[in-house]
């Protein structure tokens, strides 16, 4: 009996090992489709804002304390990562972020007083904003596509293929950064997608 149980705790783990590396190598797969063209500019507005060291973290002063002293606004010129994601399918043709403003969360959780949404509430509003589905990563991470959106807890990503994101890592990032305005290293940039936490993809739906 106790050989039996060995046996099967090393097949689970062989198992859960195997998948391990089908997703990290999945990862790095995307299925070849030119994304809608309001996905696509929404992309390229990303990942210009990205390449622009003007542009860096901040969830906004009025967000600072003094574990985080944020600077100016998270709406623009710097981003957190919901706040990219929005300002990004915004510029691409979508009202996510009037969706934003006409949900229950935008009174309950800020009394009006955020201009854009949440990694959450992107749930609500990209499928409010145009015809988005909610994919489970498990099942999406074989054929990720430019433009999807990928969501884990707390955080947000744009999927740009070969396996890269653009994303607002935040200021205490792998690359460094800083409180202060503008991009002091790698506070909005391109990353791996494979490896990471990723619970949900919102894919535009042609």
């Amino acid at each position: 009996m106790a050989a039996l149980k060995k046996r099967d705790f090393c097949m689970r783990q062989i198992l859960a090992f195997l998948f391990a590396i089908t997703v990290a190598f999945c990862s790095a797969c995307h299925v070849n489709v030119a994304p809608d063209p309001r996905v696509e500019k929404a992309v390229l507005w990303a990942q210009s804002i990205a390449k622009d060291a003007s542009h860096g973290y901040s969830q906004g002063a009025e967000n600072a304390s003094a574990k985080h002293p944020y600077t100016g606004s998270r709406e623009g010129p710097d981003y957190d990562c919901s706040s990219l994601v929005y300002h990004a399918f915004t510029a691409g043709g979508f009202p996510v972020i009037d969706a934003w403003q006409k949900s229950e969360a935008f009174m309950k959780r800020y009394a009006g007083q955020q201009y854009s949404g949440d990694s959450d509430t992107l749930r609500d509003d990209l499928p409010a904003s145009g015809p988005f589905e909610i994919i489970p990563y498990k099942e999406g991470v074989m054929k990720l596509q430019r433009g999807d959106v990928l969501y884990a807890k707390g955080h947000v990503a744009i999927y740009i293929g070969d396996g890269k994101t653009v994303e607002a890592r935040g200021v205490q990032n792998p690359r460094g950064g800083d409180w202060v305005t503008g991009d002091q290293g790698g506070e909005i940039d391109f990353y791996e997608a494979a490896g990471r936490p990723w619970l949900e993809i919102y894919r535009f739906k042609r």
